[in-house]
């Protein structure tokens, strides 16, 4: 078994580096958020980044292709959603069924 023997070291500064070490162990066992919030995207920035028209991206909401969100009269889209759906088409492309 290890022994540590303290000298020199008053108890303040003993407490001190414990309580370090306790906000350290906390801060590593609560769960990790990833601190980012989502982007959202109008329907104009959409069509914009895709090259579409806006029927086009109202039929793709519709069919499911690309997922909005309504917030009362606006229709949003979160920008990680539109990429997975690119990536999504990307891979479907070249898949025999």
């Amino acid at each position: 078994m290890n022994s540590i023997i303290l000298q020199g070291i008053n108890t303040d500064d003993l407490k001190k580096i414990f309580r370090e070490v306790l906000e350290e162990t906390k801060q590593e066992s609560k769960p990790k958020e990833s601190g980012k919030r989502p982007v959202y995207l109008n329907r104009f920035e959409v069509v914009e980044l895709l090259k579409i028209s806006l029927p086009t991206l109202n039929n793709w909401s519709k069919s499911g292709i690309v997922q909005s969100y309504r917030i009362g009269n606006r229709i949003l889209y979160k920008a990680s959603e539109i990429e997975d759906a690119i990536h999504s088409v990307k891979n479907l492309k070249y898949k025999r069924g």
